[in-house]
């Protein structure tokens, strides 16, 4: 991840931070249980129950969240090392990325062009799958970021309207 995507350190930090903040609003919930419950035992009307609901809704999507980021800088990580571990058969082959293609390096090269062009296709192979890998795990993590997203517009739309 670079550029536009941010920094993994901080994206992962962003995750642990929602985390936090999920177990505290679990906390809550868990602090407002008791009175509520004798409150329910004495016959009477439990008033936090929205709240309680509200906060456990919340609590789980914020959870989701943060996990969501933790998975996209762990496996931005993964992806990263794929990678990594291509350039030595790049550099053996004379070969170089270019963006998601394998290219011949400029200028001249000790590599017999057969070999070169065999290294060039089994690459661009592996590539591909680290690229596909890639994407499958980067579309996963976008629709449950929208769900989260959708569930958390809900729980917003009722805590403001009051019901």
């Amino acid at each position: 991840m670079r550029g536009a995507d941010g920094d993994p350190a901080s994206i992962s930090a962003l995750g642990g931070t929602l985390r936090g903040g999920a177990g505290r609003l679990a906390d809550h919930v868990h602090d407002l249980n008791a009175p509520a419950g004798r409150q329910v035992r004495r016959g009477e009307a439990d008033p936090t129950a929205r709240e309680r609901d509200l906060l456990t809704r919340t609590a789980t999507e914020l959870d989701a969240v943060g996990g969501l980021l933790q998975a996209l800088t762990a496996a931005t990580a993964e992806s990263a090392a794929r990678l990594r571990a291509l350039e030595p058969d790049l550099r053996r082959a004379g070969l170089l990325l270019d963006g998601p293609l394998v290219v011949e390096a400029p200028g001249p090269s000790r590599v017999e062009p057969d070999t070169r062009l065999r290294e060039r296709a089994r690459l661009q192979e592996l590539l591909n799958r680290i690229t596909s890998t890639r994407a499958r795990e980067l579309a996963r993590l976008r629709r449950e970021l929208e769900r989260s997203i959708g569930a958390l517009s809900r729980v917003s739309d009722r805590s403001r309207s009051g019901t």
